[in-house]
């Protein structure tokens, strides 16, 4: 089988520096020092770190990601909204009522298609194309916020209308809180989708030897990552962080690759995310003790 040529970096040094956005994606950065640098929204998908110093780096979303969500968010719907009447207004321009029998035809089937798609695809498509599928989660979910808003304004207006009086415009009203509230916990649900997305990328890297400790770790990605022997003392695994199918057969929980874990052997199955998270969680009781 044919080797993938990766091109090799010439230089290795990127200590102490704000690295915001960067793309490292398919590089060879073997024996890298990032020592101390700021990683949030850089790209690392399919590189080379063997060796790698991470110590003490920062990963995360970018502010660039955070803006390009929230402006995706507010203008995502509309161009959304845009593209499907233009996708049904062209084929009635050509068709004629044809088309409305093809269409009804497609509506009576649509959700039988979409809970095939969510069940037999939905987790390739978010593997294969993670960074695209978030954006796409907040601008559809920013979709629903703003048409609860509308039909929250529509409600309170048409119960404080002459049309409304009385009784009706009492119900109308109620319904109009209650909209209000759903409304409300949408828009908890934008900040939340905007705020999980993915920011640092380690998807497919190779990782083997590489050296974390210290690090604080944000939204980021290690799905399909190779993290054998990678030393992890004192690093801080936050939210949103993602090690879905990671191999790793060891790791080091001490400085200088010290502490073999496990001791002999390696990892089962299913054993190494949640021993992650186990130390993340002890690290976290360390740090409220020391308060």
């Amino acid at each position: 089988m044919a080797l993938s040529y990766r091109p090799a970096m010439t230089n290795q040094n990127y200590a102490n520096q704000i690295l915001h956005n960067r793309s490292f994606k398919g590089l060879d950065l073997t024996g890298a020092d990032f020592r101390g640098s700021d990683l949030r929204g850089c790209d690392f998908t399919g590189s080379i770190l063997v060796g790698a110093n991470f110590e003490g780096v920062r990963t995360g979303q970018s502010q660039r990601q955070v803006k390009t969500a929230i402006a995706a968010a507010m203008v995502g719907p509309a161009i959304i909204i845009g593209l499907c009447l233009s996708v049904v207004q062209i084929p009635i321009s050509i068709f004629g009522d044809r088309f409305y029998q093809g269409f009804d035809f497609l509506l009576k089937g649509l959700p039988l298609l979409v809970l095939f798609l969510e069940v037999f695809f939905r987790d390739r498509i978010v593997r294969q194309f993670p960074r695209t599928t978030n954006l796409m989660g907040v601008v559809s979910v920013a979709a629903l916020f703003q048409i609860m808003v509308v039909l929250t304004i529509g409600l309170f207006v048409a119960g404080l209308s002459g049309n409304g009086a009385g009784i009706p415009g009492f119900f109308l009203l109620l319904a109009s809180g209650i909209s209000g509230v759903v409304t409300y916990r949408i828009f908890q649900w934008v900040r939340q989708s905007i705020g999980s997305s993915c920011g640092t990328s380690f998807r497919k890297a190779n990782l083997t030897d590489a050296n974390l400790s210290h690090a604080v770790i944000q939204n980021t990605d290690f799905c399909f990552a190779v993290l054998t022997a990678v030393c992890i003392y004192q690093w801080r695994v936050k939210r949103h962080t993602d090690f879905f199918q990671i191999y790793c057969e060891y790791l080091y929980l001490e400085p200088a690759h010290q502490n073999r874990h496990p001791a002999d052997g390696k990892f089962r199955p299913g054993e190494i995310e949640p021993f992650l998270m186990e130390i993340e969680g002890q690290n976290h009781t360390q740090d409220l003790g020391g308060f």
